[in-house]
């Protein structure tokens, strides 16, 4: 197979250092070069930005010119290819100068020795080659970020859009179930309840979009304060068994404690526990609510006696967008990413937040928070 040569552009004026040039670059085992010489320093920028090669050397002196100055004009005008620039003299500040100006490397030609011109010619083009990459994949990542942006902005503008047909909905929905239920028509309160439960889950689904939306775009807000924990447990769960006729929700310890943090925030992952556990386990009665404290910390978990969680979703379980596989479960409603939200907010408030189950044998999902994350150390 014909391997294709490194052609190099040569601005050079001495027509004996291009053939120097030509007979060391000859002379190196196992490389394979073409040396395209322009002796015109008229010629040399045009050249350059035409084309036609893999790297450029350039003579310090050119006749009356200087070639740092068509090194600087041809990076200015958008050459990027690697440049070696060439000295007939050992001077640092002809050095400095060059890399100032844009060169990638420069050599004495009194040192044009076959191997070390190689390594120079393969280690510039090699790093601009990585310099390519590098710049590639930061405008990769700048355009992933402003698309990232945009569709937040999207997601935000029509989850605003949203909420407020459905919240005039809901209040006519609560309205006529009222009215029927006062007139005693019980199939038209019934499908008005009913309408009204679907609302209800069209709204979280939103409210869920528009808090991943602010979880991405660095805007997801807390409102801390001190608050009583068990107070928040206790009023959740009654508020929930109020809504379930299926399961008893029984909480089990307490922690005698208050917590710095905000307390809607932490309620919401208490809330996404709980109708996790009902709607994953609706063939049994029984919901846990097992709440303890240390002088640190307080820890919260609930556990349900459903058909469990394999060790391979658990490792997923808090990942946006994730929902359980089987049959059975993947029916459930939702986007999968009260889970995801809940772990953003228990991190956001320096706490941790896990899973235990065994297929077959339930699930248990707990978090831990610090009461006081001023006076916290790290907790390993």
């Amino acid at each position: 197979m014909e391997v294709r040569p490194t052609k190099v552009l040569l601005i050079e004026d001495d027509e004996d250092d291009y053939i120097l040039l030509q007979r060391v670059l000859a002379k190196i085992p196992g490389a394979h070069y073409e040396v395209i010489w322009e002796a015109s320093y008229e010629a040399s920028l045009p050249h350059m930005l035409a084309g036609g090669h893999d790297l450029c050397m350039i003579d310090y002196l050119l006749g009356p010119n200087n070639g740092i100055e068509l090194l600087r004009e041809a990076r200015k005008q958008g050459y990027a290819l690697p440049i070696i620039l060439l000295t007939g003299m050992n001077t640092g500040q002809i050095d400095i100068q060059a890399l100032q100006a844009g060169a990638d490397d420069y050599i004495a030609k009194s040192q044009l020795g076959g191997e070390l011109l190689h390594r120079v010619i393969r280690f510039a083009i090699e790093r601009k080659k990585a310099e390519h990459e590098r710049e590639n994949l930061l405008r990769e990542q700048i355009a992933s970020k402003e698309l990232e942006k945009r569709k937040n902005e999207f997601i935000s503008m029509v989850t605003h859009e949203l909420k407020t047909p459905l919240t005039s909905l809901k209040g006519f929905a609560q309205l006529l179930h009222r009215r029927f239920a006062r007139g005693e028509d019980e199939k038209a309160a019934m499908l008005t309840a009913h309408m009204d439960k679907q609302i209800k889950k069209l709204t979280d689904l939103i409210n869920d979009l528009s808090d991943v939306t602010r979880i991405e775009g660095g805007t997801f807000q807390f409102r801390e304060d001190n608050f009583d924990f068990d107070t928040l447990v206790k009023e959740i769960v009654e508020e929930l068994q109020l809504t379930s006729e299926s399961h008893t929700l029984r909480i089990e310890g307490s922690t005698h404690a208050s917590v710095w943090g905000d307390q809607e925030r932490i309620g919401q992952v208490i809330i996404n526990f709980l109708t996790n556990a009902m709607k994953y386990a609706p063939d049994t009665d029984l919901i846990l609510i097992k709440a303890y404290a240390d002088a640190q910390t307080v820890t919260l978990c609930v556990q349900d006696f459903g058909p469990g969680i394999s060790q391979e979703q658990q490792e997923r379980i808090f990942d946006p967008f994730y929902r359980i596989e089987e049959a059975a479960q993947a029916a459930k409603s939702g986007l999968g990413l009260g889970l995801y939200i809940a772990a953003e907010i228990i991190h956001r408030q320096a706490g941790q937040i896990w899973v235990e189950s065994e297929e077959g044998k339930g699930a248990t999902f707990c978090f831990r928070l610090p009461r006081n994350r001023e006076q916290l150390a790290p907790h390993t």
